[in-house]
C-alpha cells in the first residue's frame, strides 16, 4: 500500500542515513555541444518550446560588477545563443516591465514564468500591479521564489499558520486566474520535512488550494534533498504539478546542488512522470563567491542535457 507523503516524510526524518537510498539513476544523454537554435533533438528530448532557465542561476553573477543592468543584458543575450527560447526572471534589474519585455523581443525570448514576492496574509502584496506586469511582459505563470514558511522567513510556525497562508495563496490564485494567470507555488525542502500528524506543509499548501487556482512549479532538487523520490511526488500530485525546476543532486559532495546530468536524480524516470508539465526549467542556484562555478557552463549543459536525454 502507498503510504501518504506525509509519513513517508516522517520515516525518512527518523532514517536519515538512507536519505538518497532508490534516487541515484542513469540518464541517457549525448554529450553536451554547442548551442545553436537548431538544436532539437528527432524523437527523443524535451522540446525547445519545454524548455527554460531560470535567471537566479546568474544571481552570482549579476551581482559581482557595477552595472547590473549590462550583465543582465549579456546573460540573456548569450542564453540565446546556446538555444535558449524562453526564461524565467527573478529581478528586472530595475527596468520597467515594458523596457524588460522589450529586451525580452530583442533576442528573441519569452518569459515562461517569473518569481516575485505574491505575499502573504502578514504582508499581503500589491497583486494588482503583478498581474498588470506580467501581462506586459507576457507571463502566464508566476509564484514566490520560496513560501512564507522558509526559515530565514519565518511566518510560518504551526499548521493553522500554515492553512491560513495555503488559504491566501487561494485567493491570490484566483484573482490571478480570472486574469488569465495561473500562480504556482514553489518548493523548498522543508516543505516536505516540516510535518503535522500525517501530513507535510507540502500536503496542506495542495488541500487547502483549489487546482484550478493554484499549481505546483517542483523543484527536484529540493525534494530528493527532503529525502523523497520525485516520481512518487510527481505522481502523487499529477496534474498539479505543471512547471519543473530540473536540477541535480550530486550525494558524493554533501548533496550539493549540481550541474543537471551530473548527478544522481534519475530524470527520464521523472519525466517520463511528468510528461504532462507545461516547462521544464534548468536551474542551479548560485554558488555565491566560488569562482570555479560557471553559470553559463550550468546553463548550456543543462540545455545540451534536456534536448537530448531520452525517456
Amino acid at each position: 500500500m502507498k503510504l501518504p507523503i506525509g509519513l513517508r516524510a516522517v520515516l525518512v526524518a527518523v532514517l536519515s542515513a538512507l536519505l538518497f537510498v532508490g534516487l541515484a539513476g542513469t540518464a541517457t544523454a549525448a554529450p553536451p555541444g554547442k548551442g545553436s537554435p537548431d538544436r532539437e533533438c528527432a524523437e527523443r528530448g524535451v522540446p525547445l518550446s519545454k524548455i527554460s532557465v531560470q535567471l537566479y542561476t546568474f544571481a552570482d553573477y549579476l551581482n559581482s560588477g557595477t552595472d547590473e543592468q549590462a550583465q543582465h543584458e549579456e546573460v540573456l543575450r548569450r542564453l540565446a545563443e546556446m538555444g535558449y527560447r524562453n526564461v524565467e526572471p527573478y529581478t528586472l534589474s530595475g527596468w520597467t516591465a515594458e523596457e524588460y519585455a522589450a529586451l525580452l523581443d530583442e533576442y528573441g525570448l519569452k518569459a515562461s514564468a517569473r518569481h516575485v514576492d505574491v505575499g502573504s496574509p502578514a504582508n499581503p502584496a500589491d497583486i494588482a500591479q503583478i498581474i498588470a506586469d506580467n501581462r506586459t511582459l507576457g507571463i502566464t505563470y508566476f509564484g514566490s521564489g520560496s513560501t512564507a514558511g522558509a526559515p530565514w522567513i519565518g511566518e510560518l510556525e504551526t499548521e493553522a499558520d500554515w492553512i491560513a497562508y495555503a488559504e491566501y495563496l487561494d485567493a491570490v490564485g484566483e484573482q490571478a486566474r480570472q486574469a488569465g494567470q495561473t500562480l504556482f507555488i514553489h518548493n523548498h525542502d522543508f516543505e516536505f520535512t516540516t510535518v503535522f500528524g500525517d501530513r507535510t506543509a507540502f500536503d496542506i499548501l495542495m488541500q487547502h488550494t483549489q487546482k484550478k487556482n493554484v499549481v505546483s512549479q517542483l523543484d527536484l532538487y529540493w525534494v530528493a534533498f527532503a529525502g523523497l523520490d520525485p516520481v512518487e511526488v510527481v505522481e502523487e500530485y499529477g496534474k498539479r504539478i505543471q512547471l519543473l525546476h530540473v536540477k541535480d543532486l550530486n550525494p558524493e559532495l554533501e548533496n550539493r546542488i549540481e550541474i543537471v546530468g551530473r548527478g544522481s536524480l534519475d530524470f527520464p524516470a521523472i519525466f517520463d512522470a511528468a510528461h504532462r508539465v507545461r516547462y521544464h526549467v534548468v536551474e542551479h542556484d548560485p554558488r555565491f563567491g566560488d569562482p570555479t562555478f560557471d553559470p553559463f557552463e550550468a546553463a548550456e549543459v543543462g540545455l545540451d542535457y534536456l534536448t537530448s536525454v531520452t525517456y
